[in-house]
């Protein structure tokens, strides 16, 4: 059985495409055109969640009004997408030096059924005291999910044709979201990013 959330792997493509755009200097038609889509994607992530974190605290995206949320979807069972990831986001804050305070580094589970706040409050230590990690019921994680337009699928093992009691990966996507402080959508980095330049680019928008 493949369980499946939402997909929305066309919002974390065209958003690159926007990037690159941007940076490759387009002609003015294209320009356009990367606006707006840039405002339909505003429209649709809502990046609107009511979760858990790792302290145990209920919080919505409210509480972090007033940052740059920087968030990404994974589980602590990942074997390489997400310890990358948080990798990079703990370079990332380190990059930024003086303006990390300004920026507020969120992991949401897609598996609750296993990643307990203590959990989470032991994982996401490994990568950045800042990072805060958020679980909650499984409605509750598919409603954060469905507000960033993240793809998430539980993965089923098997062996000799036969599924393994309690053995399963989780399939994801690996974007990382940038909010504003007023909790609007602003970007979304991919995987071949860098610290870097993901330091950078949060630089450019905290400057606008």
């Amino acid at each position: 059985m493949l369980f499946l959330i939402a997909t929305a792997v066309a919002v974390g493509g065209a958003q690159l495409a926007i990037r690159q755009m941007d940076q490759t200097g387009a002609p003015p038609e294209e320009a356009d055109q990367a606006r707006t889509a840039q405002e339909v994607l505003r429209e649709i992530v809502t990046g609107e969640f009511s979760l858990t974190d790792h302290h145990g605290n209920a919080v919505t995206d409210e509480n972090y009004r007033g940052s740059w949320p920087l968030i990404f979807f994974g589980y602590t069972h990942c074997p390489d997408v997400c310890p990358t990831t948080l990798a990079v986001v703990g370079l990332v804050m380190d990059a930024l030096g003086g303006d990390a305070a300004k920026v507020q580094p969120l992991f949401i589970t897609v598996d609750p059924s296993r990643d307990t706040p203590e959990i989470m409050a032991d994982y996401v230590a490994v990568f950045h005291p800042r990072i805060i990690g958020l679980t909650g019921s499984e409605k509750q994680v598919a409603a954060a999910a469905q507000s960033h337009r993240v793809y998430y699928a539980k993965v089923l093992m098997f062996e000799d044709d036969k599924i393994i009691e309690g053995e399963y990966s989780m399939d994801h996507g690996a974007g990382l979201y940038l909010m504003d402080p007023q909790g609007v959508y602003t970007a979304v980095f991919s995987p071949i990013d860098t610290a870097e330049e993901i330091a950078a680019k949060i630089r450019e928008f905290m400057s606008k």
